[in-house]
């Protein structure tokens, strides 16, 4: 809407009551010297009204009126367009460890892989060692009763098993064990009979009769056994037989572990 600027629109509001009240002004003039003439003379015939004036100009704008009632909410919009993504947020707290899934079928095999490099040898695992070798230097025999041989002279006792004082093998690691020994009879009509036992149970036997001659004679005979820790192993020479050794050490025995049981 077009504007007016205040002071014209006073200048032309006064314009207007100048040209307005002019007529008045004079007519009142005119009426008082007719008033005067009328002293004098008679009243005349009154003029006819006067042709109107023009309208004057728009008055200044009036104040703001109050609001009007809101109406009433109009549909819902179109979606506008997709705006820009905002700048990541900082990272969250961990949250709680969920349930476990259920799982999962077995796939397909992989193609063959390529064979790998030749690694570096390992090494051997520990063996446990267990040896004896023991011989006797003096006869023995003939006797009343079987009695266990003691060997006097040792060469060997890896694993401290062998007891010179009773002539006693203690097994000191379970496992498999090899056994030989070897006996001499004397020249005197006397035989040679000797048995290996495991526990005071006889295994095998080594015998040597004197075919009527009057010379040595020599036997061997060997065992394999499996042992348990703290079994014991001994040699005996039976009741009414003897056995011929010197320096030279005629009677012997002889024995290790093959290889420990697994723990």
């Amino acid at each position: 809407m077009k504007t007016f600027d205040p002071k014209v629109v006073m200048n032309y509001c006064i314009i207007i009551c100048v040209i307005q009240f002019s007529p008045i002004v004079a007519q009142q003039q005119t009426e008082d010297q007719d008033d005067e003439s009328r002293q004098c003379c008679t009243n005349g015939i009154p003029g006819i009204p006067g042709v109107p004036g023009t309208n004057g100009l728009p008055g200044p704008f009036g104040p703001k009126g109050e609001s009007g009632v809101p109406g009433t909410v109009g549909p819902k919009g179109d979606s506008g367009l997709a705006g820009v993504d905002g700048i990541p947020g900082a990272k969250g707290d961990r949250g709680e460890v969920g349930s476990t899934g259920q799982k999962g079928s077995i796939g397909e095999p992989g193609p063959k892989g390529d064979r790998g490099e030749r690694g570096e040898m390992g090494l051997l695992p520990q063996q446990p060692r267990v040896a004896l070798s023991a011989v006797r230097t003096t006869s023995m025999g003939p006797l009343t009763y079987d009695a266990v041989i003691v060997y006097d002279k040792i060469y060997a006792n890896e694993g401290r098993g062998y007891s010179s004082s009773n002539g006693t093998f203690t097994c000191p690691v379970s496992g498999m064990y090899f056994f030989t020994f070897s006996i001499m009879r004397t020249k005197n009509p006397e035989e040679a009979y000797v048995c290996i036992y495991k526990n005071d149970i006889e295994l095998v036997c080594v015998w040597v009769d004197n075919e009527g001659s009057r010379e040595h004679g020599a036997a061997t005979n060997s065992v394999i056994i499996d042992l348990e820790q703290g079994d014991e192993v001994s040699t005996k020479l039976i009741a009414g037989y003897a056995l011929y050794s010197d320096r030279d050490a005629h009677v012997s025995i002889t024995g290790f572990l093959l290889y420990a049981n697994q723990q």
